[in-house]
């Protein structure tokens, strides 16, 4: 069912729709996205995994501010969107899921390897008790993928220092923060990527704070080049006229080494470290949360996960922004309710 910019619509559909003070019968500006697909079922068809997805996203993400995007990594199609208007055009801290950027940029400069070892005393010295680690005490010291897994301010915090502010910034660039989401529309938000040259500033940027904003669509096209390998799609809905077939926008080209610890720090993030709420059963999801100072100063924090399944071989990525929360008790149990509902629509098991 096509859904049209200004046209009246049921009850249902309103019942469906975020609650962020629209007035009837009207849906969010959202850029290209002035046709949304409602995957809902006509009578006698046979429902597929990703045509039922948009009315469950709907009541999972229902009362929670924020956003969501899920789609094909492989290609860009859009399968779900929630609160399009907040997913591409409004941009917050990132929090930890930017330590992506940081973690390759360190493997690709050569300032780490992937064997060193390091130990996490919980407060980071450039940032103060603000930063504290949240994750249990270690009983080991940490290797650069264990210390994405479990989200280790301090041991990032300690990696910016071997990186200069022009490499953290190009890095930042070569995932496509500051630049707009290609098929969002002219009112796609380029957030923000800007490292300072002091300590203190680079250690922020590192963890995805104050100098750095993304929208949510951003930070699921940064976590796609991880998911396919290097090539990044444009985001397209097959219910807009004139907005596929899938098309490259960026290809993020890194080490195979690089490409490979990512991805595994990435499922053990679900296995075993932050993000173990959006897990799915004989499943391998590779993701990251991130809990992120409030943009507009309150002492509440935003929630993030995004993450990809299966990670051997991905066909479903999602991204989760929730204006309150913690990335791991907040953001993770919505996204594994999503991933869930998929593969058990699909019926699909690893």
């Amino acid at each position: 069912m096509l859904l049209i910019q200004g046209a009246p619509i049921s009850s249902t559909m309103m019942n469906s729709a975020p609650h962020d003070g629209l007035k009837p019968g009207r849906w969010p500006y959202c850029g290209l996205f002035h046709i949304l697909i409602l995957f809902a079922g006509l009578p006698g068809r046979h429902i597929s995994a990703t045509e039922n997805l948009q009315p469950y996203v709907n009541s999972v993400m229902r009362g929670h501010p924020g956003a969501a995007i899920v789609s094909n990594p492989a290609t860009g199609e859009i399968l779900a969107v929630w609160n399009p208007s907040e997913a591409f055009d409004k941009a917050y801290p990132p929090g930890s899921t930017a330590k992506l950027v940081a973690s390759a940029a360190a493997l690709e400069e050569g300032v780490i390897s992937p064997t060193e070892r390091n130990f996490c005393h919980r407060t980071p010295e450039l940032l103060g008790e603000a930063y504290h680690c949240s994750h249990p005490p270690p009983h080991a010291p940490y290797t650069l993928g264990s210390a994405i897994s479990n989200s280790c301010n301090y041991f990032f915090s300690a990696l910016s220092l071997r990186l200069t502010s022009v490499q953290l910034a190009h890095w930042y660039a070569v995932f496509g923060f500051g630049t707009p989401v290609e098929g969002a529309g002219s009112a796609s938000n380029a957030g923000l990527a800007r490292v300072g040259d002091s300590p203190v500033e680079k250690a922020l940027a590192t963890l995805g704070e104050k100098s750095i904003l993304a929208t949510p669509a951003q930070l699921l096209q940064a976590y796609s080049a991880v998911a396919n390998r290097g090539p990044v799609y444009r985001l397209w809905n097959p219910g807009v006229g004139g907005s596929g077939p899938p098309r490259v926008v960026r290809n993020v080209k890194l080490q195979p080494q690089t490409f490979d610890l990512l991805n595994s720090a990435f499922i053990q993030c679900v296995k075993s470290g932050t993000g173990q709420e959006a897990g799915v059963p004989e499943v391998h999801v590779a993701g990251k949360t991130g809990t992120a100072t409030n943009a507009h100063g309150s002492r509440t924090t935003h929630a993030w996960f995004v993450g990809y399944a299966p990670a051997e071989d991905p066909e479903i990525i999602l991204v989760i922004f929730l204006e309150r929360g913690t990335g791991a008790r907040d953001a993770s149990p919505l996204a594994g309710k999503i991933l869930k509902h998929y593969f058990l629509s699909k019926g699909q098991k690893q």
